[in-house]
């Protein structure tokens, strides 16, 4: 009798498993934040890492409330910076790529 009922617990387990949905993922809008369009901004992040341990200059940079440790010296700034790019360097960079691509 128990090998009957695992017998049909894995019958419905795979058919559930592989059954269709009907979910099709779509794009997303604005409201849900997250877009799938691309961004043709031309930004991108630009991370700099400040490390003043043992450094004499004291660190203007963050203004925040201090730590009372050796963190009071160290900074991470993460920015979205618009990148300018030639016409010149983006033809020479694709030219680049495209003659190492495998034809």
């Amino acid at each position: 009798m128990s090998a009957k009922v695992i017998a049909f617990a894995g019958l419905v387990a795979s058919a559930t498993a592989f059954a269709p949905t009907g979910f099709t993922p779509a794009l997303r809008s604005g409201a849900t934040s997250v877009s799938m369009a691309m961004d043709k901004s031309a930004k991108a992040p630009v991370i700099t890492i400040f490390d003043h341990r043992g450094c004499s200059r004291a660190p203007k940079e963050y203004t925040g409330s201090k730590a009372s440790g050796q963190d009071d010296e160290m900074m991470v700034k993460a920015q979205s910076v618009k990148i300018a790019v030639s016409d010149g360097v983006a033809e020479s960079v694709l030219k680049d790529s495209l003659s190492v691509m495998h034809k």
